[in-house]
């Protein structure tokens, strides 16, 4: 899920009137070049968990700022299901479902066609390099990008960087009785999947790297959802992830201090798929155009 409007205090996301543009055109044109659906806009419903919370959101009401992101006036209910919603809530604009799997699985074939796609587990023991390229097994280039989530830390291109795993599980729900089109934030997140299927999620966990679902992630979400739907539904599915968390919660971007044929791309939380594209393209940028890079997603602040 991508929201511009984030925390109890509602306040717009890091760079969000900068992200939000280019992601958008982003996606829009990778769902053109893969012919594949990936991003699907929808309204965000966002319930009023008490007075503190309305005075807040009518407080941002005020502010032009968030003039793009806001649309009502008043507090409204979704009507016709069994939300818990005593104080009302309000919607977010430009809200967003990345179908993630669709996409990988699309450039995926799309690469593989192109013969420009190798599945293997990689050895960085056989990565070689000098001042102009770098040289893997049978192939060169004048770049490489590690792209590593939250192993970034053990690559020794990159020691100083402070990413940590934290995990998160969310469930497949199946319901009638929730909105086809609509987003629910309350104490879970409930994001329509189509077919009457939902995300519901998600947790968080530092001390754990595994990827496997755990019974207390699963109780922990059927309470909060609990709190915060009350109709009738049927749980499909239970998954797990790591996300790969910077310790200041901004991207780490740039290159190695031992080679400049060798960058990373790291740190983007919770917030991946708002991130990535902006940052992914700055990072070209700064490698093929010698553009600079934002002081506040540059590696260098930790090296």
């Amino acid at each position: 899920m991508i929201n511009p409007i984030t925390g109890r205090k509602y306040v717009k996301t890091w760079q969000a009137d900068t992200l939000w543009p280019f992601l958008e055109d982003h996606y829009r044109l990778l769902e053109k070049d893969l012919s594949e659906p990936i991003i699907h806009a929808h309204p965000l419903f966002k319930v009023l968990p008490d007075i503190d919370s309305l005075n807040t959101w009518q407080m941002r009401l005020g502010d032009a700022a968030y003039h793009n992101y806001l649309q009502d006036n008043q507090p409204s209910h979704l009507e016709g299901i069994d939300l818990v919603q005593p104080h009302g809530g309000f919607y977010i604009n430009k809200a967003y479902r990345v179908d993630g799997q669709a996409l990988l699985d699309a450039s995926v074939r799309r690469w593989f066609s192109k013969g420009c796609y190798q599945k293997e587990v990689f050895d960085l023991s056989e990565l070689t390099y000098d001042g102009t390229s770098v040289r893997y097994r049978s192939l060169r280039a004048k770049h490489i990008v590690f792209c590593q989530g939250h192993t970034i830390s053990s690559n020794p291109f990159f020691p100083e960087i402070p990413v940590s795993a934290n995990k998160g599980e969310a469930l497949i729900i199946e319901s009638k009785s929730l909105p086809k089109d609509v987003i629910i934030g309350h104490q879970v997140n409930i994001v329509p999947l189509g077919n009457d299927r939902y995300w519901v999620g998600s947790t968080y966990a530092w001390e754990d790297e595994t990827t496997e679902p755990t019974a207390a992630g699963k109780q922990g979400l059927l309470d909060r959802l609990a709190k915060s739907f009350q109709g009738e539904y049927r749980v499909l599915d239970h998954i797990a992830g790591i996300r790969p968390a910077s310790k200041d919660r901004r991207p780490i971007i740039g290159r190695s201090p031992k080679s400049a044929q060798v960058a990373c791309l790291a740190g983007m939380g919770t917030k991946g798929y708002s991130l990535s594209p902006y940052f992914a393209d700055m990072l070209l940028d700064a490698m093929f155009n010698q553009k600079d890079i934002l002081p506040e997603v540059n590696l260098a602040r930790f090296v």
